[in-house]
């Protein structure tokens, strides 16, 4: 996916419009927290927080008092600071990723990953991660994209002449899991799965905000091209799905995969 610009720088350059181009996620994260079994959810890790979508609903579901946040984008670390002025939460948080964060393991009565799980590079070892910070009992909630998000657009990248670089293609492989896996992945980490689904919608979005949602998660995988070649690779694209949209707009889907798992008490 590239070694020049990461994950994280990506999202700092999104981070100020994140919440506006990305307010789908907003309904996921209170679609994930919904799913959480009832309990006493006092000190919360989140992982991947972003601007704060998650811990926003698990206060006002559960009154959370202490939240940890961890992500490695310092511009979406300010704007998530900037949202706790309002929250009645305590709240530290710490810039990094879910493979080396800084907090203590059996530490949380539940640790919520929303809209970050597909960037984490070994997935596996990210659950395995987070589940280790688990209290017994407690709860480990992911949201993410799934298998079969935007399968409209890269058939689209995949016509597209010349040639987009290899890996805006390959990545829809390398980030998307199922259910399925998921669960598996929850189970290997030692915790009892109490669900794992997928959600599919179909929608359709003017052209350029199509892209603007796609350039504002994906931008880290132009990073090592010269400025002029991503531009006309940019061009190429945006042409193309212009003229694959329809009177309603650009059609595609979008999976959200969602799995709920306890740790034994």
């Amino acid at each position: 996916m590239g070694d020049g610009r990461t994950v994280g720088e990506g999202f700092d350059l999104a981070a100020a419009d994140y919440d506006e181009l990305l307010r789908h996620n907003r309904d996921g994260a209170a679609r994930l927290v919904a799913a959480l079994p009832d309990g006493t959810y006092d000190d919360v890790l989140d992982v991947g927080c972003g601007t704060g979508f998650v811990t926003e609903r698990m206060v006002e579901r559960f009154g959370t008092r202490r939240v940890t946040g961890v992500d490695p984008s310092g511009g979406m670390l300010d704007v998530f600071r900037d949202k706790l002025a309002g929250l009645p939460v305590e709240a530290t948080l710490v810039q990094g990723g879910v493979h080396d964060m800084d907090v203590p393991e059996g530490a949380f009565d539940a640790v919520v990953s929303g809209m970050a799980f597909h960037w984490f590079p070994d997935k596996p070892a990210a659950v395995a991660s987070m589940a280790r910070r688990l209290q017994p009992g407690g709860v480990l909630a992911i949201l993410a994209s799934g298998r079969g998000t935007d399968e409209e657009f890269r058939r689209v990248l995949e016509g597209v002449r010349p040639p987009v670089p290899p890996a805006w293609i390959s990545v829809f492989d390398d980030i998307h899991r199922d259910s399925e896996e998921l669960a598996g992945y929850m189970e290997d980490a030692g915790l009892e799965v109490v669900d794992a689904w997928d959600e599919r919608r179909v929608r359709h979005q003017p052209p350029d905000a199509y892209l603007a949602r796609i350039a504002a998660v994906a931008s880290h995988l132009s990073a090592d091209l010269e400025p002029a070649e991503a531009a006309a690779h940019g061009e190429r694209v945006a042409a193309a799905v212009a003229a694959a949209a329809g009177p309603r707009g650009f059609r595609y889907s979008f999976v959200k995969l969602f799995g709920v798992g306890r740790r034994p008490a």
